[in-house]
């Protein structure tokens, strides 16, 4: 058997969110726990992964030394490398292995403060760009800018641990900056209002539209579960008194199935008027949706429809408590999820707990270091 890198290897990863809050990269975190791994090959593979229109990949190695044969390797497509921040003078071997890189065509990234930057414009930012970092005194001259000129942010880069939601969009709807590493999510549930988290409009009138097409019923489901308060408040509803069902409903496939299509739309439109249309909510929306399939696909549930939604649900519900305001427990009671979801939710127990703390884990970069360590406990293999 061969040496596979995927097996000696941990990730950690962090959506990268640009203009109208898509996704437009993912950077990984890539810490190598075997000195035997081929650098160049691992690149490669990652590589593979991507395809023409999917997001950009930005790959940030640990330690130095993968770095350094990373950058005497040929270029991957859809690759761009992040060089850690070795302070205001760079090593000799670094800057030797940066101008060989350069030569070769990489894309580089560096990671540093905002403070030591310059500006990059026309064709050199095709292949360098900053992964920058601004000091409290320069998020709050950014905010209180009477003119985009007036602010220290640099367009067209990219911008990490931004914990404040006004910054972030500063960041990327004054500055045009390429993009921002992470969302704050926190600061973006906690600054709204608890009627400005409703069910996201553009998604359910997308469902709406997929019934009146005739859409398929895997279609339809993949929808509704594109937005963690459209499937519970959904859930919720078609459980009460106004649809009497009889029975328990616990997922939006047996919703469809069971009420018809006819009623199934009279319950899209009772959602409609508290509906909310924010874009700055769409990266945490989007991001419950990632850990969701991840969790699908670390258990790989297969054509076992029950199974892959109950994972799928357990990763959406994880914030849940944040959404509505109210503890997860009592969130919990006001829909019939089975026990095997609520024990993860509420403990990260049961037969998805591990999959959940897992998900959890991959989502942030802190983790890397102690992730072997439990993965091993948790008998999930690096691979």
């Amino acid at each position: 058997m061969g040496f596979n890198p995927l097996d000696h290897a941990v990730f950690t990863y962090q959506p990268i969110w640009g203009d109208g809050r898509r996704m437009i990269g993912v950077r990984l975190l890539v810490r190598l726990l075997d000195d035997g791994v081929d650098v160049p090959h691992l690149l490669h593979a990652m590589a593979d992964w991507w395809f023409a229109g999917s997001p950009f990949l930005l790959v940030a190695f640990a330690e130095q030394r993968p770095v350094l044969q990373a950058l005497s390797a040929s270029p991957p497509d859809h690759v761009w490398l992040e060089m850690p921040d070795f302070g205001p003078r760079m090593p000799p071997e670094l800057l030797h292995a940066l101008t060989q890189a350069r030569r070769l065509g990489h894309r580089l990234v560096q990671n540093q403060p905002l403070a030591r930057a310059h500006p990059v414009t026309g064709s050199a930012a095709e292949r360098f760009r900053y992964l920058l970092h601004l000091w409290p005194e320069q998020a709050q001259q950014a905010l209180s800018a009477q003119r985009p000129a007036d602010s220290p942010v640099l367009p067209g880069q990219l911008y990490g641990a931004i914990g404040q939601l006004a910054l972030a969009a500063h960041c990327l709807d004054i500055r045009r900056a390429w993009g921002v590493v992470g969302w704050p999510e926190d600061d973006a549930l906690a600054s709204r209002p608890a009627s400005g988290l409703g069910v996201d409009k553009a998604v359910l009138l997308r469902v709406q539209q997929a019934l009146l097409r005739e859409a398929s019923m895997e279609t339809v489901v993949s929808l509704v579960h594109a937005d963690v308060l459209l499937t519970y408040r959904l859930l919720r509803l078609v459980n009460s008194d106004a649809f009497g069902t009889g029975r328990e409903v616990a997922t939006v496939r047996q919703a469809v199935l069971l009420l018809g299509e006819r009623r199934f739309r009279d319950a899209l439109i009772r959602l409609l008027p508290s509906a909310v249309s924010d874009p700055d909510l769409q990266p945490v929306r989007q991001g419950l949706v990632l850990r969701a399939q991840l969790m699908q696909m670390l258990m790989d549930a297969g054509a076992q429809h029950e199974l892959a939604t109950e994972i799928y649900l357990t990763g959406l519900f994880s914030t849940l408590d944040r959404w509505l305001r109210m503890p997860l427990v009592q969130a919990l009671e006001r829909v019939p999820l089975s026990e095997s979801i609520a024990e993860a939710l509420l403990a990260e127990g049961g037969p998805y707990g591990a999959y959940l703390g897992l998900a959890r884990r991959l989502a942030d970069p802190a983790q890397s270091q102690s992730l072997p360590a439990w993965l091993q406990q948790e008998g999930f293999a690096l691979g």
